[in-house]
């Protein structure tokens, strides 16, 4: 999986470009998604986080996390964290345990410059108002705590359920799947 898919990179380099981030595989790009299976990233705020021990912890963040695509399909949408982690862990052979992703962690700091890093996730869990990964650094520094942060997911491919008419509810099979368990 590419770090971060070329068409979100014209959202997310302008943060990374605050965070003081150098993101030189950020102009790969993936083959284009089939209509069947959008692809798409990842998006979760969180007011605070921590560093140890190789455990990454957003610290209360909203209940959902947040997702969009690119051209053609521009999907946007949330779903809750605990059917998102269900998602993750899936046996699906899209299943992002399967192929952990990388993510873009945009660090906020009212003290001075913004950090960041791009890392691997493992491993999702959701702990109250917590989300935490088990966090493999590939660039950049991440700080032991810090405050607002925004960690942005790379792709991952949209799963179909059987049975599923995208045709008739007009939501993508995965994301109404999402909504309806």
């Amino acid at each position: 999986m590419n770090i971060l898919r070329a068409s979100a990179v014209l959202l997310v380099l302008p943060l990374l470009a605050v965070a003081g981030l150098d993101c030189p595989a950020a102009a790969q790009t993936s083959p284009p998604p089939s209509k069947a299976q959008p692809v798409v990233l990842f998006v979760q705020p969180a007011s605070a986080m921590t560093f140890k021990d190789g455990v990454l912890t957003l610290k209360n963040v909203p209940q959902n996390t947040y997702f969009f695509s690119d051209r053609p399909d521009r999907i946007t949408g949330q779903v809750r964290n605990d059917l998102f982690v269900k998602y993750w862990n899936g046996e699906d052979a899209n299943s992002l345990k399967n192929d952990p992703p990388n993510a873009a962690l945009a660090v906020g700091s009212a003290q001075g410059r913004p950090t960041g890093a791009i890392v691997v996730l493992s491993n999702p869990r959701v702990q109250g108002d917590d989300m935490l990964y088990d966090a493999r650094t590939l660039t950049g520094d991440i700080p032991v705590e810090a405050g607002q942060t925004v960690l942005f997911i790379d792709d991952a491919v949209a799963p179909c359920w059987p049975g599923y008419r995208e045709d008739v509810s007009g939501y993508p099979c995965w994301a109404q799947a999402a909504f309806s368990r």
